[in-house]
C-alpha cells in the first residue's frame, strides 16, 4: 500500500468506527427525528454506517409484538441491507456487503438476517445500525450523492451526514426529504 492509500484507510476505519462507539456510548445520542450517515470514500467504494433511532424507521421502539409490527421489521431490514443507501446519479451503486444491527425483533422463524436478537425491556431505547461497503463504478470526486434515507423515512426530520475522501472531509445536514450531498464540493 502506497502511504496515501495507507491514511485514507486509517481515516476511514477511525470515521467509520469513532460516530458509531461514540453513538451507541452515548445516552444522548439517540433522538427521534435525527439519524446519522457517515461515508468513507475511497475511489469507487463507499464503506458507510449509518445509524438510527427504531423509531423513526419503525414508528415504534419496542421488540415486535404483532405479525404487523414482525413484518415491518422485517421488510425495513430487507431494505436497509439490500438498498444502497447513497448512490451517484446514475445510481450506478450497489451493495457488496452489508449488516443491519437492531434489538427490534420480528424474525421468529430461525434465519439470521444480519441484525442482533438481543432483547431489551420495553423501556430501552432501540436503535438500528446498517453497515454496508458498495460498488460504485461511475463514482467521480466531485460528484454529488444521493441517498433515499430521508424519502424512505419520513420521521427522519435530520440526517447528518460526515463523509471523508482523499480530497478531505465534511459534513451536512439534510433535512426531511432532501436527498443531496456534494462530498468534492467542500
Amino acid at each position: 500500500m502506497t502511504p496515501s492509500k495507507v491514511t485514507r484507510a486509517l481515516l476511514s476505519a477511525t470515521v467509520l468506527t469513532a460516530g458509531s462507539a461514540f453513538a451507541s456510548n452515548n445516552p444522548g445520542a439517540h433522538q427521534h427525528g435525527h439519524a446519522e450517515l457517515q461515508l468513507a470514500i475511497d475511489g469507487n467504494q463507499v464503506d458507510l454506517i449509518f445509524t438510527s433511532p427504531a423509531y423513526n424507521l419503525l414508528g415504534f421502539e419496542h421488540r415486535a409484538r404483532s405479525d404487523e409490527q414482525k413484518a415491518l421489521v422485517n421488510q425495513v431490514t430487507n431494505w436497509l441491507g439490500q438498498t444502497p443507501l447513497t448512490n451517484t446519479r446514475e445510481g450506478s451503486c450497489t451493495v457488496m456487503n452489508a449488516v443491519v444491527h437492531h434489538q427490534a425483533g420480528g424474525d421468529d422463524h430461525g434465519h439470521n438476517h444480519g441484525h442482533d436478537h438481543d432483547h431489551p425491556d420495553e423501556s430501552s431505547h432501540s436503535d438500528f445500525e446498517v453497515t454496508q461497503t458498495l460498488s460504485c463504478p461511475d463514482l467521480k470526486p466531485s460528484e454529488a450523492l444521493s441517498t433515499p434515507i430521508t424519502i424512505r423515512f419520513p420521521e427522519i426530520e435530520n440526517l447528518n451526514v460526515e463523509w471523508i475522501w482523499s480530497g478531505g472531509q465534511g459534513s451536512d445536514r439534510l433535512g426531511q426529504g432532501e436527498t443531496r450531498v456534494r462530498p468534492g464540493a467542500q
